[in-house]
């Protein structure tokens, strides 16, 4: 973590380069701005140098006192009592600093921990934004070319019309599919501009996003089964880290609880000036608290019961892990199975129909009905195969978030938290 404070806590860190020397944006690029400019992360950051600030903290033993009693300060006899100077020293015993350390050392690793859970969530924000992105710019293709086909079969119609080859409600369907068309393009239009919004907010950056993303959307990504990605999940995943370090903390937690219930002792030592017997004397004294009534019990079983929580909470994080990869595997391969059929079969089908309907209207054999179901079939059959790939693109980058197993944003010299500030 680079990020530097000054002593009243302002954030010297400026926002960093974030597009500077790109032609285009590809995913990794758009992930790597992220990581770089993403607020949660930097708030996750600094939650790491918090917790090190309070394992630091923990540790320090506490402060000695100088105490100064004087008697008859201004007395008429004028002669004083006694003057008393003395440092006094709490000394703790059951060893309550490391106890405590070790549990402020769990929460520095839980909150290291999240960081790096909040790593693979804005990848897997980005993710998502950058492929919504590149298919509401398809689906906008899509409708430019909709309304490019509109324009042919309304001149068609009307030059029919005009022949006496047809009548005026065939040039009226097609100049409402026209409109039609029309509106559904300018909705693309709005579509696309909100996706680059989202994809910049996403990457941290407060200005939509102007370079050509370069990333295809038909480049299939590539995961290993469900049962390779369950087990990176139970083993990797933030989530289950932060359980298990909740587990180990609950027991750290128990053990200092009933060090607690063991009193320091508070030892003095100072002399002590008699003005009326003109003689220096040394006070010594320890004083220490008689566990009667508060032997900390209430909070030994308030943290033996966290323990027995925490194991519980860790066997719900595993089960919901389990439900999320299986749920989320599911969506990966229906959109595959999708992607794959429209790819290999369905498209071709439409688009080869279109043209030989294109074919058999040019030499008057269709009417213009036929040659607009056709091309209204190529269409939606495209903006389908997109919601598939798009659909494919986000079910992967959330298995990817489950694994937690593949970090391509991070190389030698990326900024990891290291615990907080150097200790």
């Amino acid at each position: 973590l680079n990020a530097r404070l000054r002593s009243d806590g302002d954030d010297l860190d400026e926002s960093r380069p974030a597009l500077d020397g790109l032609a285009q944006l590809s995913v990794d690029d758009a992930i790597r701005v992220a990581i770089a400019n993403a607020p949660s992360l930097r708030r996750a950051g600094y939650q790491v140098d918090v917790a090190a600030g309070r394992v630091t903290q923990t540790g320090l033993y506490p402060n000695p006192a100088f105490v100064f009693d004087a008697e008859r300060l201004g007395s008429d006899a004028g002669s004083g009592g006694e003057t008393v100077y003395r440092i006094e020293q709490e000394i703790v015993l059951g060893g309550k600093l490391s106890k405590s350390r070790r549990v402020a050392e769990s929460d520095r690793l839980a909150a290291q921990a999240g960081f790096v859970a909040e790593e693979f969530a804005v990848a897997s924000r980005v993710t998502r934004a950058y492929f919504a992105a590149l298919t509401a710019r398809e689906r906008l293709d899509n409708r430019q070319q909709l309304i490019e086909l509109s324009d042919r079969l309304l001149d068609a119609a009307t030059a029919q019309v005009e022949a006496g080859a047809a009548t005026e409600p065939d040039q009226l369907r097609a100049e409402v599919v026209r409109e039609q068309a029309q509106i559904e393009l300018e909705s693309a239009r709005l579509d696309y501009d909100a996706a680059r919004q989202r994809l910049a907010s996403a990457m941290g950056l407060d200005k939509p996003i102007t370079l050509p993303l370069s990333s295809e959307s038909r480049n299939l990504p590539e995961l290993p089964d469900q049962d390779a990605l369950l087990t990176a999940a139970l083993e990797a995943n933030g989530r289950i880290a932060v359980a298990r370090l909740a587990i180990e903390r609950a027991r750290r937690a128990h053990s200092l609880a009933k060090a607690q219930s063991i009193p320091n002792i508070v030892a003095s030592i100072g002399p002590r000036y008699s003005d009326p017997d003109d003689e220096t004397t040394l006070d010594v004294g320890l004083g220490v608290e008689i566990p009667l009534f508060d032997r900390n019990q209430g909070n030994i079983r308030a943290a033996l019961a966290d323990r027995l929580s925490s194991a519980a909470a860790l066997r719900e994080v595993q089960l919901e892990l389990i439900a999320e990869v299986s749920n989320a595997y599911a969506a990966y391969q229906s959109a595959r199975a999708a992607v794959t059929r429209y790819d290999e079969q369905l498209l071709h089908k439409a688009e080869r129909t279109l043209d030989l309907t294109r074919q058999a209207y040019q030499r008057g054999k269709a009417d213009y009905l036929r040659l607009l179901d056709a091309q209204q079939v190529v269409i939606e059959s495209r903006i389908a195969y997109v919601d598939a790939l798009q659909r494919l693109h986000e079910a992967a980058a959330l298995l990817r978030e489950l694994a937690q197993t593949e970090a391509p944003w991070r190389d030698s010299t990326t900024d990891r938290p290291n615990g907080g500030t150097d200790q």
